[in-house]
């Protein structure tokens, strides 16, 4: 029997080295933000002016993700319950159900969707004041 080396075995792990040269598939996420799509789906938005409190966005919530809080102030006279709603991201698949229902169209999507934090209670989120 004869021996003999396996250049092809031998080199074929140096072959990884032509890769650090090459640029990157992915984006480098804090310095570079990807452009969004319009009609993107991100957090959610609500124009106290307008919103009357009426829970419908609570109601049609398939996920249980709505749940209507209590507010002292008084942003809207029409707005008779002072309950305002309270989204949990934990909960919330996006699907915009609930700002097809809103009466008045104060709840809305904006684009912001970047969410992140380690501890569960901070996913309970009152929507932005637009």
């Amino acid at each position: 029997m004869k021996w003999s080396i396996d250049f092809k075995g031998v080199l074929s792990p140096f072959g990884i080295l032509g890769a650090m040269f090459q640029k990157p598939n992915t984006i480098a996420y804090p310095s570079v933000k990807k452009e969004l799509v319009t009609g993107y789906r991100g957090f959610h938005t609500n124009l106290l002016a307008t919103c009357i409190g009426c829970a419908n966005c609570q109601d049609v919530c398939m996920n249980e993700a709505i749940d209507m809080i209590k507010i002292d102030e008084v942003y809207n006279e029409k707005n008779a319950s002072q309950c305002i709603p309270r989204i949990d991201y934990g909960r919330c698949c996006w699907c915009s159900l609930c700002t097809d229902v809103c009466p008045p169209h104060s709840l809305k999507l904006e684009e912001e969707c970047i969410g992140i934090s380690k501890y569960a209670s901070d996913f309970l989120y009152l929507p932005k004041n637009k």
